[in-house]
């Protein structure tokens, strides 16, 4: 067939329009996990047979899979093979095998369905690899395909409110975007951490501001925005905390580098934009911000003190820094130290920590 919208796959499962071949990946695991389940539901039910069912998920064996697909269904229409988080770009998954797997799925049986789905395997979704691309090409060509993304900010942020709602709790949507911005945009974190605050303010209660400042664990991603709030304020000490603690979650020097850059992005856009008298929406339309228009309009008044020369300069630093983290003769760690202390030194002509070492 091709690659479907998950509404659409939806639709078609439940439809009971069912196809010989599946891919379900993606960045929202949770959306992955709950369309996995519902089409092995719709076609082995709740409490699948093990003569019909057969789950890969860790240590394949290539044997064992082309043994499961060709099993004839025992009082059922399909036998039903879930293949999970199998990562053919790995270097333990050589080409070989990834051309080995495609001859399997050439003979597999009208009454075999198999599902490949990625509900824990992280993706890059602008880097998917050469082997990834070949199966999932094989896939549409040959079945059905179906990436799970991540929600925007506004759809995220209603759907907090439902959740909350359905445990007879209350939150307002500004609370609801400050939960997205410190748990992040993984829906299972983000449910994790609304349960914690329902839990603690009980039926018939209010999520505040404070609540979630108090009780929410701040994620990776949000530290690292943290970090650049305390760059372009000036204040090298928090600066310096938040990078101490970011390595200690294990976050990596080119993941921080990263989002300081799309942080130091929209900082630049909205300072052309107010230069130029442009409209933010019309640069957020121009850039493909979506309903994440309010991240440019954050970003203007977060830089009023730093000269246009400056986050000029400091987007030069960021790019400088990024080509030097590609040289295995340079310590990442380091780098990194100097560029936030650059990027302070940039935001006021202010004095960092890191000249005092």
């Amino acid at each position: 067939m091709a690659e479907l919208s998950r509404k659409d796959l939806r639709k078609r499962i439940n439809d009971k329009q069912f196809d010989n071949l599946y891919l379900i990946y993606g960045e929202e695991k949770m959306y992955i996990k709950s369309d996995t389940n519902l089409l092995v539901e719709k076609l082995a039910g709740k409490n699948p047979s093990e003569f019909n069912f057969h789950k890969f998920e860790k240590d394949y064996e290539l044997d064992d899979i082309a043994v499961a697909v060709q099993v004839v269904p025992f009082m059922s229409e399909n036998n039903v093979v879930v293949i999970s988080d199998l990562d053919v770009n790995d270097k333990s998954f050589p080409k070989s095998d990834l051309d080995r797997l495609i001859s399997i799925l050439d003979n597999v049986p009208d009454t075999t369905v198999v599902i490949f789905t990625m509900p824990t395997l992280v993706q890059d979704m602008k880097k998917l690899g050469s082997g990834f691309t070949k199966l999932k090409k094989y896939v549409e060509k040959n079945g059905t395909a179906c990436a799970a993304a991540r929600e925007s900010d506004l759809p995220l942020a209603r759907q907090i409110i439902r959740w909350a709602d359905s445990r007879g709790v209350k939150i307002e949507q500004a609370d609801a975007f400050k939960l997205q911005e410190y748990a992040g945009f993984d829906l299972n974190t983000i449910k994790n951490e609304l349960d914690k605050l329902c839990n603690y303010v009980g039926d018939g209660g209010l999520i505040t501001t404070e609540d979630i400042e108090n009780l929410v664990t701040k994620q990776l991603e949000a530290n690292i925005f943290h970090l650049t709030d305390a760059i372009v304020s000036g204040d090298s000490d928090k600066a310096y905390n938040i990078l101490e603690t970011l390595y200690y979650q294990k976050a990596e020097p080119n993941e921080i580098i990263n989002i300081i850059s799309m942080s130091y992005l929209d900082f630049y856009r909205a300072r052309v934009a107010a230069e130029s008298g442009t409209p933010i929406s019309e640069v957020a339309k121009e850039f493909g911000y979506g309903r994440r228009e309010f991240a440019l309009k954050k970003a203007g008044s977060k830089t009023r003190s730093i000269s246009t020369e400056n986050l000029r300069e400091s987007i030069a630093e960021i790019t400088e820094t990024t080509a030097k983290l590609r040289s295995t003769a340079t310590n990442d760690k380091i780098a990194v130290e100097a560029l936030v202390a650059k990027l302070i030194i940039l935001s006021g002509k202010r004095e960092s920590k890191y000249d005092k070492r």
